[in-house]
């Protein structure tokens, strides 16, 4: 029996808001779209609102949140808004895709020369679209006003970081580190030690460094105080955090979390749009992950070393564990 499966990213309203004439059933252009997420079982999906830093990431956050309420959710079909007090329900016995909505970069709250206060008013107007978010993560690859990016190493939080943090503290939701430096990552882990802050950590779509090298992978440090805080580990399928030319690897690093955070690790495949191809016309996925159908042969091929319980935890039960935690 195939197990049903809780995802923690993905840029499916980023596709949506991005690329003209785009829409959730573009099954060669994107590894989440409706047909895949069936077909691989998904039950609940993270759709987290993408923009880069640059002028107008906020507007385009914006519309991805309006997108989210009145394109996805009104497919009441396929998809259902997440239900904090049914997740059990909704995951393990449920047919539709529950929906719980996610911030990707901060940049989407607010324009580099904003007021600060900006992002807190957009952030309650985005909560207002979406309903209940899962998780902000401060950062895309490279620094913004609040912290350092993962491709700018050294750079760690920042004061306008450390509002943010305190805006989010008691508010039930999650502080991703997926895109963090380092740098960033321990500081704000220090300051929320520090000042006694209310604030659940995840990785939402990160895998180890240990098994590949790659700034965007978790080090052992962060990967034991997600755990020390109860968090997830959201595991991607890009070739670039795998490996480049090894997809078997994606098997090394699940087995790794298994060893290393077996209560946490969960699935965070990171399918966003592959309508601008790698150079060369190459996927960024290894055709084995390449979208949400593969989930269940992943699974068979984990249950030859693992067993039924160890892949249930993966699927679905950490994940459902953390959000009950979450929104209790």
């Amino acid at each position: 029996m195939n197990l049903p499966i809780v995802d923690l990213h993905c840029d499916l309203t980023g596709y949506l808001a991005w690329v003209p004439g785009a829409t959730a059933m573009d099954v060669n252009r994107i590894g989440c779209a409706i047909p895949h997420l069936q077909a691989g079982r998904v039950r609940l999906q993270t759709m987290a609102f993408f923009t880069p830093t640059e002028p107008g990431s906020a507007a385009f956050t914006l519309k991805q949140a309006r997108l989210f309420r009145e394109n996805l959710l009104q497919n009441q079909e396929v998809f259902a808004p997440i239900r904090p007090q049914e997740l059990e329900e909704q995951v393990v016995h449920g047919e539709r895709v529950a929906l719980v909505a996610a911030i990707e970069n901060a940049s989407g709250l607010c324009e580099e020369d904003e007021p600060l206060e900006q992002a807190f008013l957009r952030l309650e107007e985005i909560i207002r679209l979406a309903g209940p978010l899962l998780y902000i993560g401060f950062t895309h690859a490279d620094e913004n006003r609040f912290a350092g990016g993962n491709f700018t190493p050294g750079i760690g939080l920042k004061p306008d970081g450390e509002e943010l943090l305190r805006y989010m503290s008691g508010r039930k939701i999650a502080l991703d580190l997926a895109h963090t430096s380092d740098a960033a990552a321990l500081d704000m882990l220090r300051f929320i030690d520090q000042n006694r802050l209310d604030i659940p950590v995840i990785a939402s779509h990160s895998n180890f460094r240990a098994v590949y090298d790659n700034a965007r992978n978790l080090p052992l440090e962060l990967v034991q105080e997600v755990v020390r805080r109860q968090g997830l580990i959201g595991i991607n399928f890009l070739k670039t955090f795998v490996h480049p030319h090894r997809p078997q690897i994606l098997l090394e690093h699940i087995c790794y979390g298994l060893e290393h955070a077996p209560l946490a690790l969960s699935f965070g495949a990171d399918f966003f749009q592959e309508s601008g191809m790698m150079e060369g016309g190459e996927s960024y996925f290894h055709e084995e992950h390449r979208n949400a159908c593969r989930y269940q042969s992943i699974l068979k091929e984990l249950r030859q070393q693992f067993s039924r319980e160890e892949m249930a935890a993966i699927s679905h039960q950490n994940a459902l564990r953390f959000m009950k935690r979450l929104w209790q």
